[in-house]
């Protein structure tokens, strides 16, 4: 075995894991189906249903090109959070399933991630392919965190959004 340290070994020491609960499991997993069904039916009234009263919708990785907190988008509450899924509505067209999907649930049921890849017909005709790494982070049994992690540049070109605040990407 190897003797040095890593800048990760503190949080691996310290890490315990959640307790195994099959029902949370059960439970996490028909609410991240029916988060899903609700943004792919534009069913708002079921997302908001869905969402704990102290929601989150993190954008980590878009079009800014920043990381840090305050460049890129964050909606905060029911209502704002509501209002992103009608804005996307707005551009989405058809929707296909996702593929190449690949998913973790914790052991008690708390946090998805779900690996994907999407595939939807904007509004506009542009063909919209982008692979996801979604987090959703439950609470109460709603939705309490719900990150989305996807290719800016993609993204920037389906939605018509300039890159970096500045490029607009023509062709992909």
């Amino acid at each position: 075995m190897d003797s040095r340290t890593t800048l990760i070994d503190g949080i691996i020491s310290d890490f315990v894991s959640p307790p195994d609960d099959p029902v949370g499991r059960a439970r996490a997993l028909n609410l991240m189906r029916l988060w899903h069904l609700g943004i792919e039916h534009h069913d708002f009234d079921l997302l908001e249903s869905l969402m704990h009263p102290d929601v989150v919708i993190e954008l980590p990785f878009n079009e800014s090109g920043r990381t840090e907190v305050g460049y890129y988008r964050v909606y905060d509450g029911i209502p704002a959070c509501l209002e992103f899924w009608r804005a996307a509505a707005k551009f989405e067209g058809e929707m296909r399933p996702f593929e190449n999907m690949d998913l973790t649930v914790s052991p008690d049921g708390s946090r998805l991630f779900l690996e994907a890849r999407g595939d939807v017909t904007m509004q506009s005709g542009t063909l919209y392919r982008n692979r996801y790494v979604l987090r959703l982070d439950i609470m109460d049994g709603k939705v309490r965190r719900y990150r989305e992690y996807y290719n800016p540049i993609t993204s920037a070109h389906a939605f018509g959004r300039p890159i970096a605040g500045q490029f607009l990407i023509e062709n992909l």
